[in-house]
């Protein structure tokens, strides 16, 4: 059953009991003493006062009452007047009370909703920034794949400058031992103690085309060290050549 229904037949029912209570104090003026009654609690009782219970009833001693002795307790329109004011103000407070639950419930819903709300929404702002992140991350690969210069740099030595190399006779682990350690693959580039080229010596052949720096390097490595790979090997030990 849901809050509306619920609460329009509670109110309905009060509206009943107070109904028929009001008709029931409306036949009865009087009331019959029962063991242990006192004036007050009889006054609580039907709304009326102690003072107009004494005034009523002629009563010498207002603390003197015996059991079933009868005893005029209102007047009928007053106390059909205070029932249905009674009625009515139950009524009135059983329905505020409900439509504060409503609202609660209804606030309470609101919280879980935003709540819901923003959660997802972090998700789909942290799966935004993971997407973004995958995206540069792919976007710097790309350009520096598509740079020469960032390719002759590479470690692998895949590039232009690197399949001249090649060609003119340099091997892989030449390029890679000795040529990217000295000059990170720049056939242009000069120290501030003047070695230039690949190979970073001062040759004359260090000058001048890719081919013709590899051939200076090749027989320099193998006039000064018997062989590519002795020159190589020396190069990993001390680290110059």
């Amino acid at each position: 059953m849901n809050k509306v229904k619920e609460t329009a037949l509670t109110v309905a029912g009060l509206t009943a009991v107070f109904g028929a209570g009001q008709t029931a104090i409306h036949a009865a003026t009087t009331y019959t003493v029962e063991g242990g009654d006192t004036l007050s609690d009889i006054a609580t009782k039907f709304n009326t006062t102690v003072n107009d219970l004494v005034q009523a009833n002629n009563l010498k001693d207002a603390n003197l009452i015996i059991k079933d002795q009868e005893l005029v307790v209102s007047d009928d329109d007053t106390q059909v007047a205070a029932s249905t004011a009674t009625a009515t103000d139950v009524a009135a407070q059983a329905a505020d009370d409900a439509t504060t639950s409503l609202a609660a419930e209804s606030s309470a819903s609101a919280s879980e909703a935003a709540a819901s709300s923003a959660a997802a929404s972090e998700a789909a702002a942290s799966s935004a920034s993971a997407v973004a992140s995958t995206a540069a991350n792919t976007d710097t690969k790309q350009v520096a794949a598509s740079s020469p210069a960032a390719v002759a740099t590479a470690a692998t030595g895949s590039g232009s400058v690197y399949d001249q190399f090649i060609a003119a006779g340099g091997t892989a682990s030449l390029w890679q031992s000795v040529v990217m350690p000295e000059s990170r693959g720049n056939p242009n580039a000069v120290s501030p103690n003047g070695y230039h080229g690949l190979g970073q010596t001062m040759n004359s052949w260090g000058y001048g085309s890719v081919a013709n720096q590899t051939s200076g390097m090749i027989s320099y490595a193998v006039s000064r060290y018997g062989s590519i790979d002795s020159a190589i090997a020396f190069r990993s030990s001390h680290g110059w050549w």
